[in-house]
């Protein structure tokens, strides 16, 4: 068991970049790699902590890690994308980290940190949220501006699914469950304060607000947490199969258990979540990380 359990950083010497670790020393460590001019550390942060649960739900004995280059893509220079690349690959051996995702990167300028499985994350985030549907789920709004194949292909079993691309219109629809496909707390106080939907679901980590969760509880809505619905990347890419179909099958059984767990803890789910994900993280570090993944 670790000593400390604390966000570890290293700034990287030959560009302006950073990797941070949730928990130092853990033995998996899994996130995005991100560039744009400026990173923010904090979002950074926030994001690592969704993986950190996201994992520590699913019995996996690992964290977040992510790392991060400032660097504007418009400059004629672009060899700082090369020096970050060569410091990425060696933190990342260093660290035990695999890149779920390439955020203003791609594959061919970040190498093999960047897991296969990124190709296909649609998938799995689809495979992992319909897994939190619950069977009895006779009608499904999933709020979007697209068309959502993957999720629609996973929900068809559900009698009646339909695209919403009105958020307020989705929440109000009256659904068994609402999937909602949006940016960083887009489900706030305000956002919630008149739901009527039976489960709500995030496509993406950090969806909800400390107060949207607590307004959707008082509305009688159980939000599911987004690092169980959203987590199928990470699961994938800690996973050495790589086989497209049995890793996509996988993450809908593991979800499937995880949400059988949670079974009766209706408005509570979140915290239940979250204390099960902290007792897994006790059985190998010995200091929580401060503060649950929630959107700021």
């Amino acid at each position: 068991m670790h000593d400390e359990a604390v966000v570890a950083e290293r700034t990287f010497e030959t560009a302006d970049g950073y990797g941070i670790v949730d928990i130092e020393g853990a033995q998996a460590t899994v996130g995005p790699v991100r560039s744009a001019k400026k990173v923010l550390q904090r979002t950074t942060i926030d994001l690592i902590r969704h993986a950190t649960y996201g994992l520590a739900i699913h019995q996996i004995d690992g964290c977040g890690a992510a790392a991060a280059l400032n660097h504007d893509r418009g400059n004629d220079d672009q060899s700082p994308i090369d020096a970050f690349a060569s410091e990425l690959s060696e933190w990342a051996v260093h660290e035990h980290f695999v890149a779920h995702t390439g955020l203003g990167l791609g594959a061919g300028e970040i190498g093999p940190t960047l897991h296969s499985s990124s190709i296909w994350a649609a998938e799995l985030v689809a495979a992992s949220a319909a897994a939190c549907v619950p069977p009895t789920a006779e009608t499904v709004v999933i709020a979007s501006d697209g068309d959502e194949p993957a999720l629609r292909e996973r929900l068809s079993g559900v009698a009646t699914v339909s695209v919403e691309p009105d958020l307020s219109a989705a929440l109000t629809s009256g659904a068994d469950a609402l999937l909602v496909r949006g940016k960083t707390g887009e489900l706030h106080h305000d956002t919630l304060a008149e739901t009527d939907v039976g489960l709500i679901i995030g496509l993406q980590p950090l969806t909800t607000t400390a107060r949207g969760l607590a307004v959707a509880g008082r509305r009688g809505s159980v939000v599911v947490p987004d690092f169980i619905s959203a987590a199928g990347p990470y699961l994938a890419a800690l996973n050495a199969n790589t086989e497209r179909e049995l890793v996509i099958d996988e993450v809908t059984v593991a979800t499937l258990s995880v949400m059988k767990r949670l079974e009766g803890t209706d408005t509570a789910m979140f915290v239940r979540a979250c204390e099960l994900a902290e007792d897994h993280l006790r059985t190998w570090t010995s200091e929580l990380p401060f503060g649950r993944p929630l959107a700021p």
